[in-house]
């Protein structure tokens, strides 16, 4: 009899054990899903000025691990997150450099797969990209809100340019132009974007891509992301910088 109250005791005590979580499973889980959270994250709360030449990290890293301070991604594909990479290439200047490649990931095309910096409180900015493309449609967006709720969205295709306005999967067209052509031979070209308050308005190598006043208040202030969007082609970014309008 005082065996098996023994063994009963033990076996009590073997399911209270199963009940109760491991602390070192609990740590775990927990930091798996903070890591969900933040990559779920559409900006990484960096702060103006920012600039990267991509320099400082090896061939082959994965930007958003890389620096996970100052790079988001906007979009995945089917939980990726190795679409934005470093790479060695040659330079507008014509030497070696690294650049960042940002790589449309998956088939079907028209999912958002950008690498986003900024923050929430990025207003009155320009941005410059100096960007090589094989692709004859890309994306730009400027004004991101945090949590990707809002964004002013840039499609080039072929030879239009059109302006949307985004709230959350919904856009809205606002503003086209017939520009030159997309870019998409390859060679090194210069973006540069002012997000403003009341607007954007976006240059490629000094030809109006976009030009938007609005004075919706949703819309002023946020981040910067970019993308192709055609399988397996890449925006190579060679620098960017991002600073205070003045």
């Amino acid at each position: 009899m005082k065996r098996l109250q023994v063994l009963l005791a033990l076996a009590l005590l073997g399911l209270l054990a199963a009940c109760v979580p491991n602390p070192v499973d609990l740590a775990v889980d927990q930091a798996i899903e903070a890591g969900l959270r933040r990559t779920a994250e559409v900006l990484p709360q960096n702060a103006l000025p920012f600039s990267d030449d991509f320099e400082s990290y090896p061939v082959g890293a994965i930007l958003t691990r890389a620096n996970p301070e100052s790079y988001r991604l906007w979009g995945d594909c089917d939980g990726r997150l190795d679409y934005a990479f470093v790479v060695e290439t040659v330079g507008p200047e014509g030497r070696s450099e690294k650049a960042a490649a940002v790589e449309y990931p998956c088939g079907g095309g028209g999912g958002l797969h950008a690498l986003t910096t900024g923050a929430e409180d990025w207003r009155d900015y320009r941005a410059e990209v100096s960007f090589r493309t094989k692709d004859d449609q890309w994306w730009v967006y400027l004004n991101i809100s945090g949590n990707g709720a809002h964004a002013y969205v840039l499609e080039v295709y072929g030879t239009s340019a059109t302006l949307y306005k985004q709230i959350g999967k919904e856009r809205t067209v606002v503003a086209r132009r017939d520009v030159s052509g997309p870019r998409a031979d390859d060679a090194w070209h210069t973006l540069v974007a002012e997000a403003r308050s009341d607007g954007v308005r976006v240059t490629v190598d000094g030809e109006v891509f976009a030009d938007y006043t609005d004075g919706d208040p949703a819309f002023s202030h946020g981040g910067f992301g970019i993308q192709a969007s055609r399988y397996g082609r890449r925006m190579l970014i060679s620098r960017w910088s991002f600073a205070p309008l003045p």
